[in-house]
């Protein structure tokens, strides 16, 4: 079921923290520009560094890529939902921001919490952890309350039981940059 005011919040550019499998995120539409450099500027975080997409289904990538080989579809969702990360060819529509030698970051997680965020608000949102840039990530809701209170919509709740961040791994080639 759609949540239409955290939907239109993270719409007209608004930030969200929210529990992740490894760590508090922060995020906000990949659509908006604005959005992507006010949470780079959150983070101190230089605009350009790489950011990953994430999204409840494969369905909500369409603006991102064309995955309409029935055999790339499987391919992706061997990995899919879960702590895997793919870079993808990016299509015409995918938000220039987003994009690094053509290709884009996108992951569909199978943390129940960050689904339901994602489901509820009917889109993708882009990823990062909750943090500034060089530090530790955000563990638990006090802390990121603490670090950005008034700053981001903070969404309660706990962290999964991951150590590290998801993987990333080049569709195309295969090659995996983190594990």
């Amino acid at each position: 079921m759609i949540n239409h005011r955290l939907r239109r919040f993270i719409i007209d550019g608004g930030i969200i923290a929210y529990p992740t499998e490894s760590c508090f995120g922060l995020g906000c539409s990949p659509f908006s520009y604005k959005a992507i450099k006010k949470l780079n500027v959150l983070k101190n975080r230089a605009k350009n560094k790489n950011l990953i997409s994430i999204a409840a289904n494969l369905e909500q990538f369409d603006k991102f890529i064309d995955a309409n080989n029935v055999s790339d579809k499987k391919k992706l969702l061997i990995k899919w939902p879960g702590h895997h990360t793919w870079l993808v060819k990016a299509n015409q529509k995918s938000p220039k921001w987003l994009i690094s030698s053509n290709k884009i970051a996108l992951r569909i997680p199978s943390f129940i919490p960050c689904r339901k965020i994602l489901l509820s608000v009917g889109q993708p949102i882009t990823s990062t952890s909750l943090n500034k840039s060089g530090k530790r990530s955000i563990k638990n809701f006090r802390d990121a309350s603490r670090l950005f209170h008034g700053k981001v919509k903070i969404i309660r709740g706990r962290i999964g039981k991951n150590k590290k961040p998801s993987s990333i791994q080049d569709f195309s080639t295969g090659i995996i940059y983190r594990d």
